[in-house]
């Protein structure tokens, strides 16, 4: 009699769901302590008004690693610098070790200003050219 899939299905699912369920309610994090001292996020001026606002720059190593993952945080701030809005976004591909990336993360509202900070990051592999 041949053997059902069905379970290794079911579990594989379960397992999927989980991982998602788990990601979806991780609480936002504040910058670590080696994201402030590797990185530095250069910001363009003016939003992009592109489906909705955007924040566009660029984020800066001195990591003697390439990096990945790199997860951003973009605040709207107000007149007096107090945080109303935020969201989340991500470096698109890696961070060359010493070298910079370019990103955009759409923010849900327009404001008086903006500030992107790395909330986290994973090593690839050792720098070089």
């Amino acid at each position: 009699m041949p053997r059902s899939r069905w379970p290794v299905r079911l579990r594989a699912l379960s397992c999927l769901a989980a991982v998602v369920l788990w990601a979806a309610a991780a609480p936002a994090q504040a910058p670590s302590s080696d994201a402030q001292q590797y990185f530095r996020v250069e910001l363009e001026r003016d939003l992009v008004p592109r489906a909705g606002w955007a924040v566009q720059g660029y984020v800066h190593s001195t990591h003697s690693y390439r990096v990945g993952g790199v997860r951003l945080k973009a605040e709207v701030l107000d007149a007096s610098g107090q945080v109303v809005a935020h969201s989340f976004g991500w470096v698109a591909g890696d961070v060359p070790a010493g070298g910079r990336a370019y990103f955009y993360v759409h923010v849900p509202q327009r404001g008086a200003g903006y500030r992107v900070s790395v909330l986290s990051f994973f090593l690839v592999a050792p720098g070089g050219p």
